[in-house]
């Protein structure tokens, strides 16, 4: 039998949330699983934040007046997290949207799906928001402890080209201080979208979900910061290096053809 929403559900998710367009037989089917995992006895609607699910199926969807509406409602709860955890000012854009691709993107899912409605959606995302950053300070804590010099152009490879692999061996201390200074350099807006294409590996697709804007927006953000994060690297090797043109050619397509894992551990997951 099909899940079917009281008028009373219906009415007080439409009173708080009177802009939102949500298809009612897919939230009434999501109402009743969240239902069906309650521990109360009969798993009533009175017993769940039934307009806090609402919310939250809601912004699972992309719908972009409900993300509105999440971040107005727990932006101070936000703020308050970011200010437990001595996130810097500089960084909470970027831990923001980090953030919001977990709840509202995934993958493998929407973390916003995982909340119960046994709550308030407030405590839960207090909660919530302060595992993630903790699990972002261990991630961080990780990709430094096992940076090496091999990041970027990789370990010496026997039977490989004995021109690149002297090169490497000579100059890797300086390609991984060129790369790493560059990366740390990025603007917010392309270190996520550069952590989101090589780090999470999103689609395209994804990607635009995420940032809330056309796929072929999201496209021209992936190609045009990988371009400004290449061209700046070259330039600051050839500041460090006095290296020919064509040996720092060489180089640089090493840089280009790692560039997903390189980019990938210096941004972390």
């Amino acid at each position: 039998m099909a899940a079917v929403l009281t008028r009373q559900v219906v009415e007080r998710v439409q009173a708080a949330w009177p802009n939102l367009r949500v298809d009612l037989k897919e939230f009434a089917a999501f109402l009743e699983s969240k239902r069906a995992a309650s521990p109360s006895p009969d798993g009533a609607a009175d017993s769940l934040a039934v307009e806090d699910l609402y919310l939250a199926f809601a912004c699972s969807r992309g719908d972009n007046k409900a993300l509105a509406g999440f971040d107005k409602e727990m932006r101070k709860d936000l703020e308050a997290a970011f200010a437990k955890m001595r996130v810097p000012p500089a960084r909470r854009d970027d831990a923001r949207q980090q953030l919001w691709e977990k709840l509202f993107v995934g993958p493998p899912r929407p973390r916003i799906l995982d909340y119960s409605g046994l709550g308030r959606l407030r405590f839960w995302f207090r909660v919530t928001v302060l595992r993630s950053l903790l699990d972002d300070l261990r991630a961080e804590k990780r990709n430094v402890e096992v940076l090496n010099e091999d990041i970027v152009l990789g370990a010496p490879a026997g039977g490989a080209d004995p021109e690149i692999e002297h090169l490497k061996k000579l100059y890797r201390r300086e390609v991984a201080s060129a790369f790493e200074e560059t990366v740390g350099a990025l603007s917010p807006e392309d270190r996520n979208v550069l952590r989101s294409y090589y780090a999470r590996q999103m689609t395209i697709d994804e990607i635009a979900a995420a940032f809330g804007i056309h796929r072929a927006t999201a496209a021209r953000r992936v190609n045009s910061a990988r371009e400004r994060l290449l061209a700046e690297t070259r330039r600051r090797l050839s500041e460090k290096l006095a290296l020919k043109t064509r040996d720092l050619d060489s180089m640089f397509r090493l840089i280009e053809s790692r560039l997903h894992i390189s980019v990938g551990r210096l941004l972390g997951s």
